[in-house]
C-alpha cells in the first residue's frame, strides 16, 4: 500500500472510479456489439437483395428456355440475352458474398447446384433436354437460392426489420409461383397442346400464385400491401387471369387458342410487377437496416462519450480531491521550511548578536503564524498546532542560544583569568629561573615553566573555543623554526617529537600564536594515541604555493567511520557544545584553522596510526632571505 497521500488517496478514490468505468465499458461494449449486429444485419439485407436479383434473372431464363424446349424458335434471340443478364447478376452475387454474412454459406451451396448450368444449356440449346426436366433443374435451384437467402435470423431483435424480411421472403414466393406459371404455360403454349400432367401443374401454379399473395399483407406495411393490390390489377394482370380463364376452359382442346407470345409478354409485365414491389419492399428493408446501423453507431458513440465523460469526471473528481488536500499540506510545509531554514535561525543570530544586558524575549522575533488558522477545517488544527510548535520551538531556540552566549561568555572570561594568572606565574617563574644557580633545583623550575606552557596553551584553548584570538601576538614575522620549537614546548613528552624535515620560511607574525597552538594540539594528539615507546614525526615543508604541516603517529588509528567523524569535527561541522570533551582538540584545530584560512584533516597512515595534516595558505608565509636578521 502507497504510503504518500498523493498516492492513496487517488488509490481509494480509484476503486468506485474503476466501478463506474466498469458499468460503462459494459454498457459501450454492448452497445458496440449491437451495433455490430446492425452492421451484419444491413449487409445481410443486401446479399439477399442481391440473391433475389439473381433469381429474377434465373426465372426469367428458366420461362424463356420453357418456350425454347416447347417448340418455339423464337426465343432462342432472347434466351441468348438473357443468359448474359443471368451471369452479370451471378458476378454482383459472388461480389456480395465476399462480405461474409451468416447467410454466406448456405447462398454458396445453392449455388453449387447451378454447377453444370452452362452444360444445361448447351443440352437445351441441342434439344436434347426436356421441357419438364428444365423445369424442375431450374426450379431446383431457385427453390435452393430462396431458403438459403432466408434462411439465418437477422442479429437485430427489431419488429419492423422482422416484418420486412417477411415480406420478402413471402413476396418472392408470389414472384416464384408467377414466374414458374409463366415458365410453366410458355412452354405448354409452345407445344401447342396440354400434354400428360400438364394442366393439373398449371392449375395448381394457379392456385398456389393466389394463396401466396393472400399471405403477404399478414406482414406488410399498408403501402406495400396496397402496392402489391396495385400489380395484381393492372392491365397486364387482368390480361393474365383472361388468358388463364382460357386456359382452364380448354383443358381438353387438341390445339390451344392461345399463342407463346400472347402469353408471355403480360405473364412477364405481371412477373416485374410483382418483382418491382419485392424491390420496393427490399429497399424498405436496407433502409431499416442501414438506419439501425446509424442509430446503433450514434448510440455507441453517445456510450462511449459517456463513458469517457464517466473517466475524465471521476479523474477530475480525484484530482481536485488530491489537490484539496495536498495544497494546504504543501502550504504547511512551506511554512514550517520557513520557520526552520530562516524564522529560528534568524532568532538565534540576533540573540548571539545581541550585547549583554538584554532579555531573550525581548530579541526573540513575532511569528507571522500560519496562514491556514482562517481555513475553518480540519486543516485549520494543523495550523494551530503548527504554530504553538513554531512558538514552543523558537522559546527553547532562544534559550538555547541565551545557554550558549552565555556559556561562551563564561569560557571566555575563565580563560582570560586563567591565561592572565598563567602569564603571571610565567613571569614569576622566569626571574626565578635567572637567579637559581642550583641545577638541581633549576632543573624543578623549567618543569614547573613547562607545566605552566601547557596550561597557558589549555587557557588559550577556552580562548579559541569562546570565539577569541590569543592575546599573544608578534609584529615581525618568525621563522617557522621557532613556531615548531614553541609548540613543542607546549606538549607534554616532547622529547618523543621528531622534526624530521622543515623547509625555512617566515610566518606572518599574526599567526604565530595560532599555528603554534594548532601543531601543539595536532602533537599532543599524537603523543596520545601512539605508544610512549614511539616517537612522533613531523614534517614542515612547501606544498606549491602554500606550506603544508604533517604530524604522523604509528598508534592504532582510527576506524574508518571515527576518521570520517573527526574529519567532520576539523572541517567546523559540529559545534563543541554538541560533541565529547575527550575530543575538544578537534574543536580547537577546526576554529583555529577557520581563522588561519588554513585547512586541516587526518589521514591513515599505511604503516599504521594516523598523518594529521595543516596546509597554510601561501599569503601567511615568505621566503627564507634575511632569517638571521628576523632571528
Amino acid at each position: 500500500m502507497p504510503r504518500t497521500i498523493r498516492a492513496r488517496l487517488p488509490g481509494l478514490l480509484a476503486i468506485p472510479t474503476c466501478a463506474l468505468v466498469a458499468v460503462a465499458v459494459t454498457g459501450t461494449a454492448g452497445q458496440a456489439s449491437r451495433y455490430s449486429a446492425a452492421g451484419g444485419t444491413a449487409d445481410q439485407v443486401v446479399l439477399v437483395a442481391a440473391a433475389e436479383d439473381y433469381v429474377h434473372q434465373l426465372q426469367m431464363e428458366r420461362g424463356l428456355t420453357a418456350g425454347l424446349l416447347g417448340g418455339d424458335r423464337s426465343f432462342r434471340s432472347r434466351l441468348t440475352a438473357q443468359r448474359l443478364a443471368t451471369d452479370e447478376a451471378l458476378g454482383q452475387l459472388r461480389a456480395q458474398l465476399a462480405a461474409e454474412t451468416p447467410t454466406s454459406s448456405a447462398i454458396r451451396t445453392a449455388l453449387n447446384l447451378l454447377a453444370d448450368l452452362a452444360a444445361e444449356r448447351g443440352n437445351a440449346d441441342d434439344g436434347t433436354l426436356g421441357r419438364t426436366d428444365a423445369l424442375t433443374y431450374y426450379t431446383r435451384a431457385i427453390a435452393a437460392l430462396d431458403d438459403a437467402a432466408f434462411s439465418h435470423p437477422t442479429q437485430v431483435a427489431d419488429l419492423l426489420l422482422f416484418n420486412d424480411l417477411a415480406t420478402m421472403r413471402k413476396l418472392e414466393d408470389v414472384v416464384e409461383a408467377a414466374a414458374l406459371e409463366r415458365g410453366t404455360v410458355n412452354g405448354i403454349l409452345a407445344s401447342g397442346a396440354f400434354q400428360r400432367n400438364d394442366y393439373a401443374t398449371f392449375a395448381q401454379l394457379l392456385g398456389r400464385r393466389n394463396d401466396d399473395a393472400a399471405q403477404v399483407p399478414r406482414t406488410a406495411t399498408s403501402v406495400q400491401s396496397q402496392a402489391l393490390a396495385a400489380a395484381l390489377r393492372t392491365p397486364q394482370a387482368v390480361t393474365v387471369t383472361g388468358l388463364e380463364q382460357q386456359l382452364l376452359a380448354a383443358s381438353s382442346a387438341k390445339k390451344l387458342p392461345i399463342g407463346p407470345a400472347d402469353w408471355w409478354q403480360p405473364a412477364t409485365a405481371l412477373v416485374d410487377g410483382l418483382n418491382g414491389v419485392r424491390l420496393e419492399v427490399a429497399a424498405d428493408t436496407q433502409a431499416r437496416a442501414q438506419q439501425l446501423r446509424t442509430d446503433a453507431l450514434r448510440q455507441l458513440i453517445l456510450d462511449a462519450g459517456l463513458a469517457l465523460l464517466a473517466l475524465l469526471v471521476a479523474a477530475g473528481l480525484a484530482w481536485a480531491a488530491t489537490r484539496s488536500v495536498l495544497r494546504p499540506l504543501r502550504a504547511l510545509t512551506q511554512e514550517a521550511d520557513q520557520l526552520a531554514s530562516r524564522d529560528l535561525p534568524a532568532a538565534v543570530a540576533r540573540v548571539r548578536e545581541a550585547k549583554d544586558g538584554h532579555d531573550p524575549a525581548e530579541l526573540a522575533p513575532t511569528l507571522p503564524g500560519s496562514a491556514l488558522t482562517s481555513r475553518g477545517d480540519e486543516m485549520t488544527e494543523v495550523a494551530q498546532a503548527l504554530n504553538r510548535v513554531a512558538t514552543t520551538a523558537l522559546q527553547l531556540a532562544v534559550e538555547q542560544a541565551v545557554l550558549e552566549r552565555d556559556s561562551t561568555e563564561s569560557l571566555a572570561s575563565l580563560g582570560r583569568r586563567t591565561h592572565e594568572l598563567v602569564g603571571r606565574q610565567l613571569d614569576f617563574l622566569s626571574a626565578l629561573e635567572r637567579g637559581e644557580n642550583d641545577p638541581e633545583a633549576l632543573a624543578d623550575l623549567f618543569e614547573l615553566d613547562h607545566l605552566a606552557t601547557r596550561m597557558r596553551r589549555n587557557a588559550e584553548s577556552l580562548l579559541v573555543l569562546a570565539g577569541e584570538r590569543s592575546p599573544r601576538r608578534w609584529s615581525q614575522p618568525v621563522p617557522i623554526g621557532d613556531v615548531l620549537r614553541s609548540a613543542l614546548g607546549e606538549v607534554d613528552d616532547f622529547r618523543r617529537v621528531v622534526l624530521r624535515h622543515s623547509d625555512d620560511v617566515l610566518l606572518d607574525g599574526s599567526a604565530v600564536a595560532e599555528v603554534s597552538h594548532l601543531l601543539a594540539e595536532l602533537v599532543d594528539n599524537a603523543l596520545a594515541a601512539s605508544s610512549p615507546a614511539t616517537d612522533v614525526e613531523v614534517y614542515a615543508q612547501r606544498h606549491g604555493a602554500d606550506y603544508l604541516f604533517a604530524v604522523v603517529d604509528v598508534g592504532a588509528g582510527l576506524p574508518p567511520e571515527e576518521l570520517a567523524l573527526a574529519n567532520q569535527r576539523l572541517a567546523g561541522q559540529e559545534t563543541f557544545l554538541a560533541g565529547r570533551s575527550m575530543q575538544l582538540g578537534h574543536y580547537v584545530v577546526a576554529r583555529l584553522a577557520a581563522g588561519l584560512g588554513a585547512h586541516a584533516w587526518l589521514a591513515a597512515t599505511p604503516i599504521g596510526g594516523i598523518t594529521a595534516s595543516v596546509l597554510l595558505p601561501g599569503g601567511l608565509v615568505s621566503g627564507h632571505a634575511d632569517l638571521a636578521t628576523a632571528r
